[in-house]
């Protein structure tokens, strides 16, 4: 029912990035530059933006695509219909009591109701879990839309993920400097961890893509 495709080529295209990154700061047969320790730190950040944009923009393309089923509410399967109902319910946090039953509650019976052949999922929506896209992120988004144990579909990164997006946060927020990151990892390291990224996300993408070519993906037969 969608192609993915263009999430595959995004991916390809930043990977390409860091291999280049590590490519010019290392150069074959020669010693590492002078700026090969900040080179290995940086690749951790762009490994850690792939992985977000990846995640958000999948995210959106799934949510457009149960748009497309123009399905009420009622008939979304469960992960997408909890997007559905998102905006009613956060109308309901910190209104006042008077708001909550003459407004915030019946919007919510409403966007639930089993009439009617509205959809109201926000596409712009994602379902953060507050862990900054640590592995319970991913197994959040995997619970929402039926992807079972994404530790298999990631099996050779798996383990990296939540220190990668520590790393990243370290270089974000002036705790850790690209060099201090880049001391972790050896050249050899750095491309397997890089490579491995990239085989482990296009395995996540092909996964999400055979699941979604069916309506039934989306909404309830």
């Amino acid at each position: 029912m969608i192609s993915l495709q263009v999430h595959q080529a995004d991916l390809d295209q930043r990977i390409a990035v860091a291999v280049k990154l590590i490519d010019e700061t290392h150069p074959a047969g020669a010693a590492a530059g002078p700026i090969s320790r900040e080179a290995r730190g940086l690749a951790i950040v762009l490994l850690f933006a792939d992985y977000e944009n990846l995640l958000t923009s999948l995210t959106r393309t799934l949510l457009e695509g149960a748009t497309r089923c123009r399905v009420s509410n009622r008939r979304l399967q469960p992960g997408f219909r909890a997007f559905a109902l998102e905006s009613a319910a956060k109308s309901i946090r910190g209104v006042s009591e008077k708001k909550l039953y003459l407004s915030a509650l019946p919007k919510m019976v409403e966007a639930a109701a089993p009439g009617g052949r509205t959809c109201t999922i926000d596409t712009n929506a994602f379902p953060s879990d507050g862990s900054f896209m640590k592995r319970s992120q991913i197994q959040l988004w995997c619970t929402i839309f039926g992807v079972p144990i994404p530790s298999r579909l990631l099996s050779r990164t798996w383990a990296d993920i939540d220190s990668v997006v520590t790393q990243r946060n370290g270089v974000a927020h002036g705790r850790l400097t690209p060099e201090e990151v880049g001391r972790d990892y050896t050249e050899g390291e750095i491309r397997v961890l890089i490579e491995s990224w990239h085989l482990d996300w296009t395995d996540f993408l092909a996964d999400v893509e055979t699941r979604a070519q069916s309506r039934d993906f989306f909404r309830v037969p």
